[in-house]
């Protein structure tokens, strides 16, 4: 049995390698401390596929008049969200909305 490995090829790198295929951005670096908030169509989408949704989900929402309601949630049409009493509730008029 013989223990000759087959050679390797060896290629040449090009010199100054590493200028050509750097890239240096001189921009300043941004830093926003803000949190982005969710859209509340967003806010909505995440309550109803949480996994603590089934049928219904209760909430807090906070319309734009910066009026607090505590709702059961338990459906959404293409503009109102259906309250468990049988309301709904535009959503337009919801600046904030979260599970409790």
């Amino acid at each position: 049995m013989s223990k000759i490995l087959p050679n390797i090829f060896k290629g040449k790198a090009p010199k100054n390698n590493n200028q050509e295929t750097s890239i240096i951005n001189n921009d300043p670096i941004k830093e926003d401390n803000k949190k982005e908030e969710k859209s509340v169509s967003k806010q909505i989408k995440d309550i109803f596929n949480s996994e603590s949704f089934v049928y219904k989900a209760d909430t807090i929402i906070t319309l734009n008049n910066n009026e607090v309601l505590k709702k059961t949630i338990i459906g959404k049409t293409n503009n109102s969200l259906i309250t468990i009493d049988d309301e709904l509730i535009d959503v337009s008029s919801i600046s904030k909305i979260e599970l409790v």
